[in-house]
């Protein structure tokens, strides 16, 4: 099958170029980065209509109650990852003889995380919001963080080229909880019942990594938590800890102040929108997770070779991402109607607005991995933090103004500002090493 694919995707590639895609390591990883876009695919495919299906029966009142419960917990969701992902993905490659250790220390690292995690979302709602519902909504989403411990499985497929097992255990869970959503709407239940079955979603999906761990001939029992490696990890991972709060707070703060600003309807009006893009945030993170692995290899072997991929996928993300945006902002008025119903003709311009804004997360996602490649964590931290500051003073001074526009153009200013300034300045440090390498030929 794979083969058949290769020989269709020749017709179309230059002559000179064809080598690239008979080299068995392309093929590894492409039919990889295959494996992880049709999961997200049909995965994100599920989720979506049937979370446009609950929108539509929760109607935007309710559904900005359930949408603000996710953003306010989801902005604690740094401290249960630790920042230990990023670094256990470049040290299962680094490192493959470590595999027990590093999979032991990260899960026992994170499952501390995702405690203080749930602890602290659940005393910050009960000091800043008098809503029993909007707690109870919260105390149930942040017991998410807990059980995603398990997820350092997925990451150690992914950092070994085993995209097809994570893609098996997704499309199960979202299955179920597709099969769960369709009989709550069916029964007229209440969005209590919607955050309940999300949280048992993330429970089918670690049930399905357990189980390929198992039968890739894995024992989780051989795990071991190391303290000396534990140490290693969170004193490399501390800054990337930093820049994933930074992260958190400034993708998920927008639907916090405009539900501070504006009330829950608002939140439902602008959270349709938010679903509506996040959709296509899949492919940055699936090709850079997919990718990053060729692209740590390269910098072993060939320093230009590995500026070259950074460069390719630079562009490759940029490309798609425009394509998107422009796709999205003509259908949007169609795409909001016959998904969500009229009673979200509002979210039309803030979908408008807010879609460009997956152009500097896809750049964005590109440069964060050329920092952690480059063991740069403090770089990605200040990336971070400069995004988040410019996102909460913007929505602090354009949401009193212009309402829910003034949040997704604020979203939009923030999320593009940094990527596409360094984007540019790593085009030009490329730009140099081209010339740099052609004068070397020459002489």
């Amino acid at each position: 099958m794979l083969d058949k694919i290769f020989k269709f995707i020749e017709r179309f590639f230059p002559a000179k170029y064809r080598w690239i895609l008979n080299h068995d390591g392309f093929k590894r990883y492409f039919a990889n980065t295959g494996w992880m876009f049709f999961g997200q695919i049909l995965s994100l495919a599920f989720s979506f209509f049937i979370g446009a299906w609950v929108a539509r029966y929760l109607g935007p009142e309710n559904y900005g109650a359930f949408s603000y419960a996710i953003a306010f917990a989801g902005i604690f969701g740094f401290v249960s990852s630790l920042g230990v992902d990023g670094i256990l993905s470049r040290d299962l490659v680094a490192y493959p003889e470590k595999r027990d250790d590093l999979l032991g220390t990260a899960f026992r690292l994170k499952l501390f995380g995702g405690l203080i995690a749930f602890l602290a979302a659940g005393i910050t709602i009960f000091l800043f919001d008098n809503s029993s519902l909007i707690r109870i909504l919260v105390l149930l989403y942040s017991l998410i963080f807990v059980l995603q411990a398990v997820n350092v499985i997925s990451i150690f497929f992914q950092s070994t080229v085993q995209a097809k097992k994570n893609t098996r255990a997704t499309l199960t869970a979202t299955f179920i909880s597709s099969i769960l959503k369709i009989i709550l709407i069916l029964l007229n239940q209440g969005i209590i019942w919607f955050m309940v079955v999300g949280v048992f979603d993330v429970i089918w999906q670690s049930l399905g990594f357990i189980a390929a761990y198992k039968r890739s001939g894995f024992k989780i029992k051989t795990w071991h938590f190391d303290r000396r490696l534990a140490k290693e990890i969170f004193s490399a991972s501390w800054f990337l800890m930093l820049a994933s709060a930074s992260y958190y707070i400034y993708i998920r703060m927008d639907q916090v102040m405009v539900g501070m600003f504006l009330g829950e309807k608002a939140v439902g009006l602008y959270a349709a929108a938010v679903k509506f893009v996040e959709i296509w945030y899949f492919i940055p993170s699936i090709v850079c997770a997919s990718l990053f692995p060729a692209i740590i290899n390269a910098k072993k072997t060939d320093v230009l070779i590995y500026k070259k991929r950074l460069k390719a996928l630079y562009l490759l993300m940029t490309g798609i991402s425009v394509v998107i945006a422009i796709l999205t902002t003509i259908l949007a008025p169609w795409a909001i109607y016959l998904l969500f119903g009229p009673q979200y003709l509002e979210a039309i311009i803030i979908l408008q607005i807010y879609v460009w804004s997956g152009v500097g997360l896809s750049i964005g996602w590109v440069v964060t991995q050329y920092f952690l490649s480059e063991n740069r964590s403090r770089d990605i931290f200040l990336y971070n933090l400069l995004s988040m500051l410019a996102n909460v003073v913007l929505n602090l001074i354009l949401i009193p103004r212009i309402g829910l526009a003034g949040a997704a153009w604020a979203t939009l200013i923030s999320y593009s500002a940094g990527p596409v300034v360094v984007g540019l300045l790593f085009l030009f440090v490329s730009f140099k090493d081209k010339i740099y390498e052609e004068n070397f030929r020459k002489n």
